[in-house]
């Protein structure tokens, strides 16, 4: 996804048990779907009541910390109810800090704050609405409380990512990883939030600190995405794991991946059978859907299973390959992949992954296979042009864009 402003709209299964791996439904604490895995509890949100309540219930259980980034964040019901929690807990004397991206937040304003900010919570947004820093965007959702639990996913602050906006209403999901790792991820915040301190973006102090991180070893690593000047490393990590895997399953909003991934992709494919994407069938961008289809040809000759997901827009972003799960806000784009931030966790545990999968059965279920008569019955000569003309927009100009943009502002800052 890259001309758009990534989800926008108006603001207004089974599972497998390893040794070292459990699960059940309705943990008390926190909702969703509950696992243990290596040393950390796991709770994936994935109905839309579960991940409000997931947002809500971690607010309402802060003591110490609050650390907040979203890429959008709406000054609708679903704002109301969160912001007023974020005041209830600084109140109460939680240390509070909030950052929003001014591009992926354009409908608020930041009056909206000014009761978070006299109840002494911090806020502010990721650069300003003036020069090309702007176009730069904070894609990442995170929230991190007393840096034992860090909530990230697909999923943004506004009523359409919570059931609320009927029928256009996302589907999304998202994971609360409790544990050590969650630690790492508040420290991350606190870097984050003193380059970016009044909309001040320090890209080459951000550029350093994406290039310094360090996921770690284990089985619950966090992969970071930033403006540096190659690949993300989350990218980096997830095309060597396609390197070396025999079967991936993803699903993706926005796909228009680099031609390095697409390769391996096709590779995986080609070698095992089984592998699927799970696109976007409806999205607030028919030139996404449009630039996702040129690619589409390629990829099922390899014996890639395409399929459209119907019922309503698509926003997760899932990736399983063989038994590993990423989980985060990063597509399968371009912009993911070189320009935005972003943040994926990586979960290495079979049962997961066989969890996992039986989550994007009932996506697939749901969605249209994508065949080559399908293929054929679609092909015009004006398809063919609107599809041309919309992965050259999405893949070749505003990354060419973003990216000089990119570079010009680490250069100067």
């Amino acid at each position: 996804m890259s001309m758009k402003r990534a989800g926008r709209l108006p603001c207004d299964a089974q599972s497998g048990i390893a040794s070292n791996m459990t699960v059940q439904s309705g943990k008390p604490g926190f909702p969703g779907t509950h696992f243990q895995v290596a040393g950390h509890e796991l709770h994936l949100v994935y109905q839309p009541q579960d991940r409000l309540n997931a947002v809500l219930q971690l607010i309402a259980v802060a003591q110490k910390s609050i650390h907040m980034f979203f890429y959008m964040f709406c000054a609708d019901e679903t704002g109301r109810q969160v912001r007023d929690a974020l005041i209830a807990a600084a109140k109460r004397g939680v240390h509070v800090q909030l950052i929003i991206d001014s591009f992926g937040s354009t409908q608020v304003t930041n009056r909206f704050f000014d009761a978070l900010l006299d109840a002494g919570g911090n806020y502010h947004s990721f650069s300003t609405r003036k020069g090309f820093g702007y176009l730069i965007r904070n894609h990442q959702k995170m929230l991190i409380i007393d840096g034992a639990h860090a909530l990230v996913g697909g999923f943004n602050i506004a009523d359409a990512y919570f059931g609320r906006a009927g029928d256009d209403s996302w589907e999304d999901l998202g994971i609360i990883v409790s544990g050590p790792q969650a630690q790492r991820l508040s420290n991350y915040f606190e870097d984050m939030a003193q380059a970016s301190n009044d909309g001040d973006v320090r890209f080459r102090q951000i550029r350093n600190i994406i290039r310094q991180w360090r996921p770690g070893i284990g089985q619950v690593q966090w992969l970071l995405g930033g403006p540096t000047n190659r690949i993300s490393p989350w990218a980096l990590t997830f095309k060597r794991s396609l390197d070396t895997g025999k079967r991936f399953d993803i699903v993706s909003a926005y796909f228009s991946p680099s031609q390095s991934i697409l390769r391996r992709l096709a590779k995986t494919a080609k070698r095992n059978k089984g592998s699927r994407l799970i696109l976007a069938g409806k999205t607030d961008n028919g030139a996404t859907i449009a630039a996702a289809r040129v690619l589409y040809r390629y990829l099922i000759r390899r014996k890639t299973g395409i399929y459209e997901y119907q019922p309503r827009p698509l926003h997760m972003k899932l990736m399983v390959i063989d038994d590993t799960v990423y989980i985060g806000s990063a597509n399968l784009d371009v912009r993911s992949m070189f320009i935005n931030l972003e943040i994926m966790v990586r979960i290495k545990d079979a049962a997961l992954a066989l969890h996992m999968r039986a989550l994007i059965d009932g996506l697939a279920s749901q969605s249209e296979a994508q065949t080559r008569i399908l293929l054929k019955k679609r092909d015009t000569i004006w398809s063919r042009f609107k599809s041309g003309l919309a992965y050259f927009l999405v893949n070749t100009v505003d990354y060419t864009i973003g990216r000089r943009i990119k570079f010009r502002l680490i250069r100067n800052r």
